[in-house]
């Protein structure tokens, strides 16, 4: 009955610990893009939630805002309010109503900035 050398054996273990570090540096770009992926959605959820407070607002009560926290689980995330106006020959409007643009831009370190933008109007 004839055993393993130890040359065999360190092959084995040295093939072995190659296909483990690739194993775990795949995993490890899997999880980081999962993670990525998940705090993308939840900034995104965010500037939608706060896009739609803000224009609920009235109109005279909609004024950008400097840049502020959430707060609590999302206080890695925080948002801005730019609001601008909206020049009446882009409008097009034949009541010549105002109309303001509003852009919610939420950041947070991992996914950087998330920006969604809508017009209100003072009708």
């Amino acid at each position: 009955m004839r055993g393993f050398t130890l040359i065999e054996t360190v092959i084995g273990i040295v093939v072995l610990g190659v296909i483990a570090l690739g194993l775990f540096a795949t995993f490890t770009g899997v999880f980081t893009n999962a993670v990525r992926d998940e705090v993308l959605a939840v900034a995104t959820n965010l500037a939608k939630g706060e896009l739609e407070r803000v224009s609920r607002l009235a109109y005279v009560s909609i004024n950008s805002t400097y840049s502020v926290s959430f707060g609590g689980n999302f206080a890695n995330y925080s948002y801005q309010v730019i609001v601008s106006s909206v020049p009446p020959a882009i409008a097009n409007d034949p009541d010549k109503l105002q109309y303001k643009q509003v852009e919610v831009r939420v950041t947070n370190p991992m996914v950087g900035d998330i920006s969604l933008k809508t017009i209100v109007t003072n009708n």
